[in-house]
C-alpha cells in the first residue's frame, strides 16, 4: 500500500564521539544551506534534552518521498559516513508522517508538543517540570520511550530545548516529545490538567505522527519491523 504523502519528520538522536565536536559542528554549519536547498525541505530542529544523555536532532519534509529523495543524495552520502566513522558515538532515527485526511489512526503515535514562552525557561522550572511530567504522564498511559531497540529514557518522554532551529519559529521554543500505543490515550492526556497547565507557561501547538516503516535492508542499522534504525559504537556507553 502507498505511504501518503504528507508532512515527514525525522525523530532521531545522537551522542558525540569525544574528540571529533569541532569537526562535526563546523561540517553541520557548512551543510545547512544545502539541505535548506533541497527540494521539500521544511525545517531542521535539535537541541539538549533534560536528563538524557541523548542530543536530539530532527528533519522536517514535505512528503516522504523527498524525504528518502535527501537520503539518497550525493550531497548526504559523506555525511553519512562522517557519522558512522568520526563524529557519533551513538544514534537512532524514526520516521513519522502526518496522518492523511481522514485516516483512522492506530498506533504507535508520536505527539510533538510545541512550547514557546516568553522567555527562556530557568534551569529550576525546566528541572520542576521534568519532575511533573515524570509522574503525570505513566497514568495516561504513555509509552516507554525507546531510544535505541530496546533502551529507554529514564522518563516516558524527551523535553527539548531550548531549540535551536531553521528557519526560527520563535525566539525561545521548547519541544515535548511522547510516544502513545492509542489514539485514545493521547487524547486523553491532551485533554488532561497536565496540559493545561502546560499552556500556562507559553503557546502550546501539537502534531501528530503515524509511524513509517522501511523493509527489511533497506537502511544500514535498520531493526527487524523496520521502525528504527540505530547504533552503538562498540566500546561506547550512554
Amino acid at each position: 500500500m502507498p505511504i501518503p504523502q504528507t508532512v515527514t519528520t525525522m525523530e532521531a538522536c545522537m551522542t558525540l564521539r569525544a574528540g571529533n565536536e569541532a569537526d562535526f559542528w563546523a561540517t553541520q554549519e557548512r551543510m545547512g544551506p544545502v539541505v535548506a536547498s533541497q527540494p521539500g525541505f521544511l525545517a531542521v530542529i535539535g537541541g539538549p534534552i533534560a536528563r538524557s544523555p541523548w542530543m536530539y536532532f530532527s528533519g522536517k519534509w514535505e512528503t516522504p518521498d523527498l524525504m528518502d529523495a535527501w537520503y539518497r543524495s550525493p550531497d548526504h552520502g559523506p555525511v553519512m559516513k562522517g557519522a558512522y566513522d568520526t563524529w557519533f558515538d551513538a544514534f537512532y532515527i524514526r520516521k513519522w508522517r502526518r496522518p492523511a485526511e481522514g485516516e483512522e489512526l492506530t498506533g504507535p503515535l508520536f505527539l510533538e508538543t510545541s512550547l514557546v514562552p516568553a522567555d527562556a525557561l530557568l534551569h529550576e522550572r525546566v528541572d520542576a517540570l521534568v519532575t511533573t511530567l515524570t509522574a503525570a504522564l505513566p497514568g495516561y498511559g504513555t509509552m516507554p520511550y525507546e531510544t535505541l531497540p530496546g533502551t529507554f529514557e529514564a522518563q516516558p518522554f524527551q523535553f527539548i530545548g531550548p531549540v535551536e532551529e531553521f528557519p526560527q519559529q520563535a525566539p525561545v521554543r521548547y519541544q515535548l516529545n511522547t510516544h502513545w500505543a492509542t489514539p485514545a490515550q493521547l487524547e486523553k492526556w491532551l485533554a488532561g490538567p497536565e496540559m493545561a497547565e502546560l499552556a500556562t507557561l507559553g503557546t502550546v501547538t501539537n502534531e501528530v505522527g503515524v509511524q513509517i516503516h522501511h523493509e527489511p535492508g533497506e537502511r544500514r542499522a535498520l531493526n527487524a519491523d523496520g521502525s528504527a534504525r540505530g547504533w552503538l559504537r562498540e566500546g561506547a556507553t550512554l
